[in-house]
């Protein structure tokens, strides 16, 4: 039955105008499969990778800019154009986010305020170096950008800037605003600090040594901040790609950018001033999928800006998320469905024996024209109703309902075909050397689309990653968990968890990965992942609200900070016995807001006095985690609290325009500091 057919531009120009006025009895019945569930097309390959998403093309790269362009033609284009957008470090909402870890394996993460902080030269102050908290990551070693960052001497803070606005190198003629401006806070009396200078720029910050970098905007600033009080601009970049995210990793910034896709000038790439990416150095997978966006990879010397290496890989854009291990960066993208092949595939393969030959030939055939997918399924949707046409009216109707059920029933069964995720690994070696180098490596994709950051991890050189599935044609959503090997092929998975709800946060401990998915209540998964190739669901709790954090306090007990009926709620998850997690306790705080439900900068622990601090509202909340949720004391200050730190004993609570700090020995405030004086 199959064919090989090629079209004249007179047939292809006459199929897309009949296709346009169309829209018969075949529309209805085939329209929430073959329409999209938003505006541009669902992700998903083109051609199938199995239910799982097995498959695991290699990499190439292009021979020259012909072959870019071609294999633009050859592919196409989603059929909404990704456009990029300067964004600032971190500028992917939550990917920037992380999570902790407790007692990991290197390359994954111990939390902030564990053991493994103490042992990083922040323990006390007796006989040795002051301690200073650290930012809350992902990875142990791996520093992400955040508007807070803290040493023993000396403290930088960007404050919230409520009147947003690019300063660029050179311009004079405007002064930052009074709340804006990196703040360098002298910290050499702990008990009550200084405002020791103010940079003019505002942004997220990384802090390598005596460099501090600062992302706004569309660019990037480098400082030497050696003296503080009086702080030297060194460097500057301008970005002309959208900034996905950035870490900093044995004093190496790893910068990822995204770039729309020109198609008349695809190429070189110019993620930032000064660095061109050739043609011949983007890769592609060989499997061709059709693309808009050009990711990349950065590596920087955060002393000078200087570019060590750059690595470029093109996929679909969209809301991509990134994950750092030590060695490798992982970044996400939505993959691209063809619906209509998706919608030719069931007729073809499910409806053989109801459609007559000449209907099964026309779908056959519009499978292989070079043509739109709005213009195939169109099409397509004529041929049902040619069909149906030939029908009498009670045939008819009994056709188009049992076609309808039929397939809702089956694009339900096949819903991880509809929406897929694309992975691609960068490679960096050499971070330890002069010269680090960085390379596009293995690619894959898994069904469903994760959450953030926090939905993949690094183990035993395995890739896990947690997606919601979408249900397709009105199915219900399921949540599932894969496994991947160093090729990025799926070795093992663990599917359908929380059906009709969606992950809302991710925590892997070694071997146990925690789950949160939410609809109505608030279900907490316990995966058991020592055995890659068979990961098994051990438990599952229900409780009200949801967990938007998770962060573990103990080997046996997990954190979860959510919302239960619009209030901030935390909750303590047992989980001693995988099968049967409880609930060791629960708070709900008489406040709407947490700025942790927008950074898990925000969380922080500080296991030396046995407690955690939640900003939430115009408080900082200070909690006792050794049993129970005790509220020690409340700290307030002005505005909103947005961060907290510690550098000694004494806590630093960080509001819109002043620093409120207090003893922790006594929970006494020594001192307010006003961000706003001159």
């Amino acid at each position: 039955m199959s064919r090989t057919t090629a079209l004249s531009t007179v047939q292809v120009a006459a199929i897309v105008t009949v296709a346009l006025v169309a829209g018969g009895v075949g529309a209805v019945v085939l329209e929430d499969v073959a329409s999209p569930d938003r505006p541009d097309d669902r992700p998903g390959p083109v051609d199938d990778p199995g239910p799982d998403g097995e498959a695991s093309p290699s990499v190439g790269t292009f021979a020259s800019e012909a072959e870019f362009r071609s294999y633009l033609r050859s592919t196409g284009r989603p059929d909404r154009a990704f456009r990029a957008g300067g964004a600032g470090a971190g500028g992917d909402v939550r990917e920037v986010e992380t999570t902790d870890d407790v007692a990991r394996d290197a390359p994954t993460a111990a939390p902030q305020g564990t053991v493994a902080e103490e042992a990083a030269g922040n323990g006390g102050d007796d006989g040795g170096e002051r301690r200073a908290s650290d930012t809350n990551v992902q990875v142990e070693g791996i520093d992400e950008p955040d508007v807070l960052k803290t040493t023993p001497g000396t403290i930088y803070y960007s404050p919230p800037d409520r009147h947003p606005r690019v300063v660029r190198e050179g311009d004079d003629r405007r002064r930052p605003d009074a709340e804006s401006g990196v703040r360098l806070i002298n910290a050499s009396d702990p008990a009550a600090p200084e405002v020791a200078s103010r940079l003019d720029v505002s942004g997220k910050l990384l802090l390598s040594g005596d460099t501090l970098l600062v992302f706004e905007g569309d660019t990037v600033v480098g400082y030497d901040v050696g003296d503080r009080e009086d702080p030297e601009r060194t460097w500057s970049k301008e970005l002309s790609d959208r900034v996905v995210t950035a870490r900093l990793h044995a004093g190496t910034v790893y910068l990822v950018t995204a770039d729309g896709v020109d198609v008349d000038d695809p190429c070189p790439v110019e993620p930032m001033e000064g660095v061109s990416v050739d043609c011949t150095a983007i890769h592609r997978p060989e499997k061709p999928t059709p693309v808009d966006t050009t990711y990349t990879v950065s590596l920087l010397d955060p002393t000078d800006g200087a570019v060590h290496d750059t690595a470029s890989f093109v996929g679909t854009g969209g809301r991509s998320v990134v994950y750092v291990s030590t060695d490798r960066v992982y970044v996400t993208y939505p993959e691209r469905v063809d619906r209509a092949d998706m919608v030719a595939r069931f007729l073809l393969e499910n409806q053989s024996d109801r459609l007559d030959e000449a209907t099964l030939n026309r779908i056959e055939q519009l499978r292989e024209y070079e043509l739109s997918q709005r213009a195939k399924r169109i099409e397509i949707e004529r041929a049902i109703d040619a069909w149906l046409a030939g029908l009498d009216s009670e045939e008819r109707r009994e056709a188009e309902r049992e076609l309808h059920e039929e397939m809702r029933a089956w694009a339900a069964d096949n819903k991880r075909q509809f929406e897929q995720t694309g992975i691609v690994a960068f490679d960096v070696e050499g971070t330890d050397g002069e010269s680090p180098t960085v390379e596009a490596g293995a690619t894959g994709s898994v069904p469903g689309h994760p959450l953030d950051q926090f939905s993949m991890d690094e183990h035993d050189g395995r890739l896990r990653i947690a997606t919601t599935v979408s249900g397709a044609m009105g199915s219900d959503s399921e949540n599932d968990l894969y496994v991947l090997d160093g090729s990025l092929s799926t070795v093992g998975s663990a599917k359908g968890m929380g059906v009709t709800e969606r992950i809302y946060s991710v925590r892997y401990v070694g071997d146990e990965a925690y789950v949160v998915t939410f609809r109505r209540v608030d279900p907490f998964h316990v995966v058991d992942l020592s055995n890659p190739e068979e990961p098994t669901v051990e438990g599952e709790l229900k409780l009200p609200g949801f967990s938007s954090y998770l962060h573990p306090l103990s080997e046996d007990r997990v954190l979860g900070i959510g919302e239960e009926d619009g209030k901030v709620k935390l909750v303590v998850f047992d989980v001693s016995d995988p099968s049967n997690p409880t609930v060791e306790t629960d708070r709900i705080l008489d406040t709407r807001w947490s700025a942790v439900a927008e950074s898990h900068h925000a969380f922080l622990m500080d296991r030396r006095h046995g407690v955690f601090f939640l900003p939430a509202g115009d408080e900082a909340y200070v909690f006792d985690y050794g049993d129970g949720l005790d509220v020690e004391t409340t700290v307030e200050t002005e505005g909103r609290v947005h961060r907290t730190a510690y550098v000694g004993d004494y806590l630093y609570v960080f509001g819109d325009s002043s620093v409120t700090v207090v003893d922790e020995r006594d929970w006494e405030e020594t001192h307010e500091l006003r961000l706003d004086d001159e």
